[in-house]
């Protein structure tokens, strides 16, 4: 194999890597939008409505950080503590994460008041004030699974999400994928341009030709002696 070869075969392999690590990305970001979609529009679909009064507003922060000779630690902190914490040491130092949620209560369908600790993602992007009313949906069977009501709003991020991964796994190998058609539609179209022309000039006979055809095959046909004549 020569030099020429290799680095053909490398720069094939490359690009094949390549491809494949596009099509896992999209596919993840298609996932990612694909998921929501389905599980919100389930929950929506089998839930019963309620209206919650939000409650509290709860802010949850996790520290992580490594000591000198000591192996890295994560624990959970106060988050005004834990701010406090990274500006002291710095940032490039402890990494700060912080999830916020609130604290609803709402009327179960027997009239039952029930409270539940909710992520701000399954209620929604603004966070209105303590007091405030949601209209939420919550599953009969877990009522701790509450989420606000589905809006346009919350429903264009996953598909903007699930479009935006397709895109990027046709980009991927949508090129492969066209050839492969065109190359199928070429090969069907040239195998029935054969037929075709095969059968053209049996369509274009008279009957007449087609009946003569054997009497003349038959005619030229050696003639067979059965004796000799005296």
């Amino acid at each position: 194999m020569s030099w020429a070869e290799r680095l053909e075969r490398l720069r094939q392999n490359y690009v094949s890597a390549r491809r494949i690590q596009l099509f896992m990305l999209g596919a993840m970001i298609a996932a990612a939008g694909a998921w929501p979609l389905y599980s919100d529009t389930l929950h929506q679909l089998t839930g019963k409505p309620s209206t919650a009064t939000l409650i509290e507003h709860i802010r949850e922060c996790t520290v992580e950080y490594q000591r000198v000779g000591e192996n890295r630690r994560k624990e959970p902190m106060a988050c005004d503590a834990a701010e406090a914490f990274q500006q002291r040491i710095g940032s490039n130092k402890v990494k700060l994460s912080e999830n916020s949620s609130a604290r609803v209560r709402f009327s179960l369908a027997d009239g039952q008041a029930h409270e539940a600790k909710v992520p701000w993602s399954k209620l929604g992007s603004n966070k209105p004030p303590v007091g405030a009313k949601i209209a939420v949906v919550y599953a009969p069977d877990h009522p701790a699974d509450v989420r606000a009501v589905l809006t346009w709003e919350r429903l264009k991020i996953s598909l903007m999400l699930f479009a935006v991964g397709l895109v990027i796994m046709l980009l991927a190998f949508g090129v492969q994928i066209i050839a492969a058609l065109y190359a199928w539609v070429s090969s069907r179209r040239t195998m029935d341009d054969d037929n075709a022309s095969l059968i053209a000039p049996l369509a274009t006979q008279t009957v007449s030709e087609r009946r003569g055809a054997a009497p003349r095959m038959t005619g030229s046909a050696p003639r067979t002696t059965f004796g000799t004549r005296r």
